[in-house]
């Protein structure tokens, strides 16, 4: 099928149309990736653009400042790669928070690739995890006194309850494996105070500040109305 003879097959489809009878050979393809970009991609891109036009609007930074910062530039070409590729409004939340952290952060390249590389590969679930044993006596009702013993899954899904999923254990061995946290396993007893522990490393920290900021609470795609404010 010529090019000619697929545009004018692409003239006579419409969004009702069934993928079943659109002409294969280049006018089926052609359509799909046509009413994918004009609308899912699309939509992605506005919402991607607000993400960071709302950051970048409470900078004090000049255009200079920001034109001539490579850190800035090389984070906000791989974050829009990213966005593109992800639906979830909480993942545009994180991404553009690294995109502005990289403007005045002290963080050098081969960190950063090494982050952005993270954010393509975690789920929120990975970043609920982090967030939560960054500091987990920071949520309402995690105390010491409130656990005789158990696993430290208990005050995680208490706070984040839609994590307790057969997803988990792969979720949080993900986040092992990388060094973002000091502990292979959850399911094991511990005190009171074992279960309520800091879990994330020195690289977990800075992981985190680098896409949620200094007050980790502040991120609203991680805030629980049963956080300490």
């Amino acid at each position: 099928m010529s090019a000619k003879d697929v545009a004018m097959d692409l003239v006579e489809i419409t969004l009702k149309t069934a993928l079943s009878v659109i002409p294969v050979g280049g006018a089926l393809i052609s359509s799909v990736w046509d009413v994918v970009k004009n609308n899912s991609l699309s939509k992605r891109s506005e919402e991607w653009k607000a993400a960071l036009e709302e950051r970048l609007s409470k900078l004090e930074n000049t255009l200079e400042d920001i034109g001539n910062n490579e850190l800035f530039t090389t984070a906000l070409i791989k974050s829009t790669e990213l966005a593109m590729k992800t639906a979830r409004k909480e993942k545009m939340e994180f991404l553009a928070n690294a995109v502005i952290h990289s403007v005045n952060q002290n963080i050098d390249e081969e960190k950063l690739i090494v982050f952005f590389s993270l954010l393509d590969k975690y789920t929120v679930s990975h970043i609920k995890i982090l967030n939560f044993f960054f500091d987990p006596t920071r949520f309402k009702g995690v105390d010491p006194n409130a656990y005789m013993m158990g696993s430290p899954t208990t005050p995680l899904f208490s706070v984040y309850p839609e994590l307790d999923t057969p997803m988990f254990d792969k979720t949080y061995n993900d986040l092992y494996v990388d060094g973002l946290v000091s502990i292979e396993k959850l399911n094991v007893i511990m005190t009171g105070n074992g279960m309520v522990a800091k879990r994330t490393t020195q690289l977990g920290d800075e992981f985190l500040i680098y896409i949620l900021g200094e007050n980790l609470d502040e991120c609203s795609a991680l805030r629980k109305e049963n956080a300490n404010a």
